[in-house]
């Protein structure tokens, strides 16, 4: 496990990973440590487990703790490992977080849904009381309608056990309101679409999809951006952004599972209700592979 003497250890890219499966949908553990491996040896700084990238609101309790365990067993505490434990049952969210802790993860992360801002306070307290590792508030108000703001986060941030706040939204405003309020809390962007845009916002961490996909664009934009390079940092976005828009418009995360095993072994289905990827659309995300393989190649310009 990762140790915490302050929070620099989370400030990098990390990869919101998928969860391979077998045909039966099962949880294919040999496939997920391969996946890690091959990861961390591209420069992945970090790994977030059983999100919405890791089908983990598809996944049950157990199905969830298990991903989990063969993700920091593989990982070994070369980076963070940080699970998503969100569910609309405080106690299933509880149950999770006393689970990842056990299981070794370094951060949790909950989630809430559309309640009320004292409830989801309460949420979130719950959580910290249940466990001793660090808790990342979850912004993502296109699911929940609810939008984190410097004075709702307030409530949480000056805990010391809060590590900072994933920010899956595009107020840029807000988050800036919250880097300037609370300095010393990691904030991670969560839309790869606007990572360049997040940093100059305050972020200093992105968790993402497509980083499953291209994590060396995100660490090219990042040095452009701390060199000053911003034309660079742009180009770099728009290309990261091509890939965003090719892969949503086949399904972000069929496309971000197929994608990820290109090379390596299948990582089998997405769980249903997904749809699963035609082959004609696998095809064409096969094209799109070898453009990011061949932007790589040459030096990310």
């Amino acid at each position: 496990m990762v140790t915490h003497d302050n929070w620099d250890e989370y400030r990098g890219i990390i990869s919101a990973i998928v969860t391979p499966m077998h045909d039966d949908e099962s949880i294919n553990e040999d496939a997920l440590a391969s996946v890690v491996a091959h990861q961390l040896k591209r420069g992945v700084e970090g790994f977030y487990c059983c999100g919405s990238s890791g089908e983990g609101p598809l996944l049950s309790l157990e199905e969830r703790q298990q991903v989990l365990r063969t993700l920091v067993g593989q990982v070994n505490g070369k980076v963070p490992v940080i699970s998503h434990v969100g569910a609309v049952r405080t106690a299933d969210a509880v149950y999770l977080a006393q689970h990842a802790e056990l299981d070794g993860a370094d951060a949790v992360s909950p989630y809430y849904y559309k309640f009320s801002k004292s409830e989801i306070i309460a949420y979130y307290r719950k959580v910290l009381s249940a466990i001793s590792i660090p808790v990342i508030i979850y912004n993502i108000p296109q699911f929940t309608t609810v939008e984190l703001d410097a004075e709702m986060a307030g409530a949480l941030l000056t805990d010391e056990q809060v590590l900072g706040v994933k920010h899956t939204s595009h107020n840029l405003y807000s988050l800036e309101r919250m880097v300037a309020t609370y300095p010393g809390k990691v904030f991670f962007n969560g839309f790869d679409e606007i990572y360049l845009s997040a940093l100059a916002a305050g972020a200093t961490a992105t968790i993402g999809t497509t980083v499953n996909v291209q994590p060396e664009l995100f660490m090219a934009v990042r040095e452009a951006f701390r060199l000053g390079k911003m034309p660079q940092a742009q180009a770099l976005q728009q290309k990261i952004n091509n890939v965003v828009a090719f892969m949503v418009e086949r399904g972000i995360f069929q496309a971000a599972k197929y994608l990820a095993w290109r090379n390596l072994t299948d990582l089998g289905p997405v769980r249903e209700p997904f749809t699963p990827l035609t082959s004609t659309q696998k095809k064409e995300l096969d094209g799109l592979y070898q453009r990011i393989q061949e932007t790589i190649a040459h030096g990310k310009g």
